[in-house]
């Protein structure tokens, strides 16, 4: 049995995924496929790390010291192939926080900031609390695959009222890799319109097999303003623990971001991270993702045939990266009053509706991050509900 079989335990946790799970969805034994976060245990040499630092006793205010940024530069050559110097690391409480301060830094209210939909809702609840605006670039989709509207992100680009891009890479949700030719096209845009990107890589330790991560850093020629924010949330599931590192290396935007993240009243790093990020950023941790993503293919393989031998009116966009899975059902969904409902209260199939992250009814995010038996058993389930409707 591998490790990525295990399910764990969420009883007395009071997760968020807990708190949003239906009674219904609970009570039937399914497994939820709502957010992005494990059903399985993170990396055990990590518990192990974390368990020994609290044993210690001492949980005390804690610096990014050199060996930590030395640590974090020495992963992002060797794991990522991207040179970072030290001085670029800035720690924060979180990405999509950090996102805000970012705005603050460097926008003024009413001004618009551009993401590529479908994106992730919650950069979107940071934009409109910060008081300024969403402005769509739609992704064009073939019925396989998405890719930049070139076009239109011109035009959002040329608008001098808009002042930040968003990109999320790999994308949540619909799990694109961006190339190295659409990074450098997206650079020269920015660059030519005075635009900051704010590029959110939480998933960036996370591509399937075979499939080549990029980032602005690794471009021969990049000169517009990037913020890159990287983080073990995703990849070894400590969202819950707000922390993050940007990395900025433009002096100016750094010097700026710094003095906005000071102003809110910026502490320290959490301790508990220190170790957590020791034991991350080693061969072994380098290793552990591999075989996580190799265990997703797996579940992604599962479902892809499922759909397509049993299902065929869901189709699974074929991802690149994270360990989620964008569903076009749009071809079920005009069988039933309202999808989303049906999904959860008749198949106990519970997902995040894609209207949310800026996608068209019809499509649906569901996670792959779970043992497989619980991942058979909530596809069964969607099976039979859909087989009633006949």
């Amino acid at each position: 049995m591998s490790e990525f079989d295990i399910l764990v335990d969420r009883s007395g946790m009071s997760t968020v995924k807990q708190a949003m799970t239906p009674e219904s969805v609970k009570n039937s034994g399914i497994t939820s496929l709502w957010g992005a976060e494990f059903e399985f245990p993170t990396a055990p040499f990590v518990r192990t790390a974390i368990a020994k630092w609290a044993d210690n006793g001492l949980y005390a205010y804690t610096v990014d010291d050199c060996d930590f940024l030395s640590l974090v530069c020495n992963w992002m050559a060797d794991f990522r192939e991207w040179t970072v110097l030290p001085q670029w690391i800035v720690p924060v409480y979180g990405i999509t926080s950090s996102l805000a301060t970012a705005m603050r830094a460097f926008t003024q209210e009413g001004d618009g900031i551009i993401g590529l939909d479908p994106t992730y809702h919650m950069y979107w609840e940071a934009v409109e609390l910060s008081g300024r605006r969403k402005v769509s670039v739609r992704l064009k989709y073939d019925g396989c695959s998405y890719s930049v509207d070139w076009d239109d992100l011109e035009k959002q680009a040329s608008d001098n009222r808009n002042k930040m891009l968003v990109l999320c890479n790999p994308a949540n949700p619909i799990a694109k890799v961006f190339s190295r030719d659409e990074l450098q096209r997206i650079s020269e845009i920015c660059k030519k319109h005075n635009l900051i990107i704010f590029n959110d890589e939480i998933f960036a330790e996370c591509v399937y097999p075979g499939v080549k991560m990029n980032t602005f850093g690794q471009l021969p020629c990049c000169e517009a303003m990037v913020i890159t924010a990287v983080s073990l949330g995703k990849w070894l599931s400590f969202t819950g623990t707000n922390q993050a590192n940007l990395i900025i290396p433009d002096d100016k935007i750094r010097e700026s971001f710094i003095m906005q993240r000071n102003r809110e009243f910026y502490g320290s790093m959490n301790p508990m991270m220190r170790p957590a990020y020791f034991a991350a950023y080693t061969a072994e941790g380098a290793k552990w993702v591999r075989d996580l993503m190799k265990y997703i293919e797996g579940n992604y393989t599962l479902v892809d045939s499922f759909f397509r031998n049993n299902l065929p009116e869901f189709k699974a966009v074929r991802p690149e990266g994270s360990f989620i899975l964008w569903i076009d059902a749009r071809a079920f969904s005009v069988r039933v009053d309202d999808l989303y409902s049906f999904l959860t209260e008749k198949a106990h199939f519970h997902i995040d509706p894609g209207p949310q992250y800026g996608g068209d009814y019809g499509f649906f995010r569901m996670t792959l991050s779970l043992p497989r038996s619980e991942l058979s058993k909530a596809l069964h389930s969607l099976k039979a509900a859909v087989d009633s409707t006949v």
